[in-house]
């Protein structure tokens, strides 16, 4: 009765918490690049060596441009080390290590660290846990919105707890969708194009089968609390739309005590 009152699943948050790593892992063996970059062009058939120049060359044409609205937000910014979490096969690794020097991509998946091992560029190191030292630039794309948000805020605090003093961090997430996403399951607020609503009917991720990528949407103001909590108070938000996903990415800079 409760549950029709409400409509929600007033028990949801004692549901057993979906496994993504396993998920993720299951992707990294069967579609590597695909898991990363959802076209088809970068499925495993489909992967010849222009469409692997093409993946490679968008994330240099990523960390380029958050390279540039770093150092146009925060003044000069040169960092010498640099942490992607979440690196898939290292598409933004590869050209972190270019621009910092040292790079170092954490991944749970096997099978994409077995793909971005591959790389030879100077620099470069890939593990599967975030290193307990700090880094002067800690990035992380298209990432955070397919780990469950209770695991994520964790994550996401010490990952800010690893950037070095004066260092930044530029970091992607999504916090709502549009009515078309309403049931869809991850879902925290609903955007109808007058208002914005808690999302109620949303799925449980139980519901889908292993293997799957999921979305999760974030609670904005806990996401900027982390930062402050990290000493991080210069932030800059740029809003971004993934097909009625809606999220920002958050650019952020850690400043000496005496500036």
């Amino acid at each position: 009765m409760l549950r029709r009152l409400l409509g929600v699943n007033p028990f949801r948050k004692f549901e057993r918490q979906r496994d993504t790593d396993r998920d993720w892992r299951m992707i990294g063996e069967t579609e590597p690049y695909f898991g990363v970059l959802t076209s088809e062009t970068f499925k495993r058939d489909n992967l010849d060596d222009a469409a692997r120049e093409r993946f490679f060359a968008s994330g240099r044409g990523d960390v380029r441009h958050h390279f540039s609205r770093m150092n146009a937000l925060f003044g000069a910014f040169e960092p010498r080390s640099a942490l992607d979490f979440g690196c898939g096969v290292g598409r933004l690794t590869v050209p972190l290590a270019e621009i910092a020097g040292q790079a170092t991509g954490v991944d749970i998946s096997p099978g994409m660290m077995a793909e971005a091992r591959l790389h030879t560029t100077p620099g470069l190191t890939f593990v599967d846990a975030i290193p307990d030292v700090a880094f002067e630039w800690v990035m992380s794309l298209i990432v955070l919105q397919h780990i469950p948000p209770e695991r994520g805020y964790k994550i996401l605090r010490q990952l800010l707890a690893g950037v070095s003093e004066n260092g930044g961090a530029t970091v992607q997430l999504m916090f709502a969708r549009t009515t078309q996403h309403a049931r869809s399951a991850g879902g925290r607020l609903i955007l109808d194009g007058t208002d914005v609503t808690p999302a109620t009917r949303s799925r449980s991720p139980r519901g889908f089968r292993e293997g799957v990528m999921l979305m999760h949407d974030y609670d904005l103001s806990r996401v900027i609390a982390l930062f402050y909590q990290a000493g991080m108070t210069s932030l800059h938000l740029e809003h971004c739309d993934h097909g009625g996903i809606v999220g920002a990415t958050i650019y952020a800079r850690k400043r000496l005590p005496d500036s």
